[in-house]
């Protein structure tokens, strides 16, 4: 069960990551104006990135329960701070663009697409 946990684990890690990058590009292709509401795919990329991210980040802390000598590594911190910051970018990303700031969506999901890169290679590397 562990074996397949952790494939899970990396596994939606990388579609996470996808989604993410869809969710850049679509800060990247907002309108100019205000919109009433972010809709159709564009949400469901939003929705997804940040649904899978905190799945990932769940699915980290079930691994961290069978393997209790990882609470005191360094990327299992990391891993908790996504689980908070990037669900928190994300919201002020949508907003943005709902708001037609596009300036601020798109910094807003490069920051979101950056966090996950870092997490991502430090899970891979774990360079500490």
């Amino acid at each position: 069960m562990y074996e397949t946990l952790v494939k899970a684990h990396g596994g939606l890690a990388m579609l996470a990551l996808l989604l993410s990058i869809g969710w850049t590009g679509v800060a990247l292709t907002a309108p100019s104006g205000a919109v009433s509401a972010v809709g159709g795919m564009r949400k469901a990329v939003y929705v997804g990135a940040v649904a899978l991210t905190s799945l990932v980040g769940v699915l980290g802390l079930v691994l961290v329960a069978m393997m209790p000598e990882w609470m005191g590594q360094v990327f299992t911190w990391v891993g908790l701070a996504v689980l908070v910051g990037y669900p928190i970018l994300g919201a002020k990303s949508r907003r943005a663009y709902a708001a037609g700031e596009k300036t601020t969506a798109i910094g807003l999901s490069v920051a979101m697409l950056a966090l996950v890169v870092f997490v991502y290679w430090v899970m891979v590397a774990k360079p500490f």
